[in-house]
């Protein structure tokens, strides 16, 4: 079984990001949480369920935007996967020795994917239905 080496150049870049990433994730929940005290014995009660209502929604749309990149990465990848009747494709960086999956197998992992995909849209499109409707109640 033919085995897709590890580009170690790319494994380092993608964990310099995730770490990254997880900073400034980190950074930015402490400044949150310190501005949601500030504005909290500022506002008065009208004023703060107003901004609140704003974050939420913004938070609500921020989580579908991911979800629905997550799907749409899944179902392009699971088409090019079917279309090459090779996983991983070809043109793909690998972080980790993975072995190569041709013929019938391959496009079996590429439908998985493609329908993850499109279930991952679906939970996309549902989240953000479900923020607006959760929103337009308070």
């Amino acid at each position: 079984m033919e085995i897709q080496r590890a580009d170690l150049a790319y494994r380092r870049r993608v964990m310099r990001t995730l770490i990254a990433v997880a900073l400034l994730l980190g950074i930015g929940l402490t400044g949150l949480r310190f501005w949601l005290q500030y504005i909290s014995s500022r506002m008065d009660t009208p004023q703060l369920v107003s901004t609140l209502r704003l974050m939420l929604s913004v938070c609500f749309a921020l989580i579908a935007v991911c979800i629905g990149a997550l799907g749409t990465h899944l179902l392009l990848r699971g088409n090019l996967i079917v279309r090459g009747r090779r996983f991983p494709p070809a043109d793909v960086r690998a972080v980790r020795d993975t072995p190569v999956r041709e013929g019938d197998q391959a496009v079996r992992i590429g439908r998985y994917s493609q329908a993850f995909g499109l279930v991952f849209i679906m939970i996309a499109l549902l989240a953000a239905l479900n923020g607006w409707f959760w929103i337009s109640r308070i």
